[in-house]
């Protein structure tokens, strides 16, 4: 039993030595430290500052406005227009390039029915014609002249004056337009109004029924001026 005590107690310190004198074992390459990474987040007042930069360099750019371009004809601006200021836009239309010689559009005033424009169009008709003078008459039937009775468009406002003359003679009310017209094409200009401005996503689709338009966001440039479309 003795032995066996001795032997045991040996052993112990011979493992001892053995584990005192033994290399540590090499721990796994961890490689070179990273950054930690940018998860995002960001603070609150860092958030505001980057909203008032932001909405300083837009009022430093302008006004933004969207431009539908290009439009067949100032009737169907017009229409386009009547159309945005419903929306909650503030529109104009806008003639690009050079300007040109207006024309001249002679018409009786819209009737309040298309029955009733139908009508002062067949007895329009007769009367020219026992009255010998040939002036073209039709039926304006969309538009801000629906139900107007047109007779014609002149280069010269000379001959839309005689026109204007010659049928007032028969009784009736006729008025005179002058069409501007330029080198250009012709655009309709949005802009969103500051105070109450309309939701996009109320937004009329503008190109859905009128594939030939494209709707573009510009800074608020040259407009033409209120006067040339009344």
């Amino acid at each position: 039993m003795r032995y066996i005590v001795v032997f045991l107690i040996l052993a112990n310190l011979g493992y001892l030595g053995w584990s005192f004198y033994q290399p540590p074992a090499p721990s796994p390459d961890a490689g070179p430290s990273r950054n930690l990474l940018n998860n995002g987040l960001m603070l609150v007042n860092e958030y505001q500052e980057q909203r008032e930069e932001i909405a300083a360099e837009l009022a430093a750019a302008g006004p933004v406005c969207y431009v539908l371009t290009p439009v067949p004809s100032v009737d169907e601006a017009r229409i386009l227009l009547a159309e945005a200021q419903e929306a909650g836009f503030d529109a104009r239309i806008q003639l690009t390039g050079e300007p040109l010689q207006p024309q001249y559009r002679v018409y009786l005033p819209p009737a309040s029915t298309r029955e009733i424009a139908t009508v002062t169009l067949d007895g329009l008709s007769a009367q020219l014609t026992a009255a010998n003078l040939e002036i073209e008459t039709y039926l304006l039937t969309r538009g801000f002249l629906e139900n107007a009775i047109a007779l014609g468009v002149y280069q010269q406002p000379d001959n839309a004056e005689r026109v204007e003359s010659s049928v007032e003679e028969l009784g009736y009310e006729v008025e005179i337009e002058e069409i501007p017209r330029s080198t250009g094409a012709i655009e309709l200009v949005l802009q969103v109004p500051e105070s109450d401005p309309p939701d996009r996503a109320e937004w009329p689709d503008f190109t859905a029924t009128r594939p030939y338009l494209t709707l573009t966001e510009n800074n608020c440039e040259t407009i033409a001026e209120a006067s040339q479309f009344p």
